[in-house]
């Protein structure tokens, strides 16, 4: 079925019939409109939307979810810049230093110090590294450690997180 006869109410049109529609005459009064089909509100009183993300257990700064606050991962710059920027910030008060190491690329660390005296060392590791030589000394000579992973996936380095275990390390 044409256009131009759907449009004539389904009869082959004429000339005639043509020039009447352009003209505004209807040829057929038009057909009323099909009634809309009435579909059932959801009536499911518990339903909720399934997760994006597997729920799981969650802890200060771990989870299968990123936490809505600051992060390493929602930091604007690289992950040893997030640390170092809570290090000077939060910690003002201490002298913290990074410390080189040429043979290992991956790690930083970081000496907290007031007075000439070292009071905290901080590690950034990468999951891979199998260092220990830093946290023995520290043993060794009575000075307080921190370990941080910054690429274990669900360890979310939160700011408060980081925050807290620096201070309790500190003892302050």
């Amino acid at each position: 079925m044409s256009l131009l006869s759907k449009l004539l109410g389904g009869k082959k049109p004429t000339l005639t019939d043509v020039v009447d529609l352009l003209q505004g005459k209807d040829a057929q009064p038009a057909k009323p409109a099909a009634p809309k089909p009435v579909f059932p509100q959801n009536t499911w009183s518990n339903s909720r939307p399934e997760p994006e993300e597997p729920e799981g257990p969650s802890g200060v700064s771990w989870g299968p979810r990123m936490p809505d606050e600051p992060n390493q991962y929602n930091y604007y710059g690289a992950f040893w810049e997030y640390f170092e920027d809570i290090f000077h910030r939060d910690f003002a008060e201490y002298q913290v230093t990074r410390q080189e190491n040429p043979r290992t690329a991956s790690v930083y660390a970081y000496s907290f110090s007031m007075g000439g005296e070292t009071l905290l060392m901080v590690e950034l590791l990468s999951r891979r590294n199998d260092v220990y030589k830093l946290r023995s000394d520290c043993r060794k000579q009575g000075i307080p450690y921190l370990r941080f992973y910054y690429d274990v996936e669900g360890w979310w380095n939160t700011r408060a997180y980081v925050i807290d275990r620096v201070r309790k390390a500190l003892n302050r």
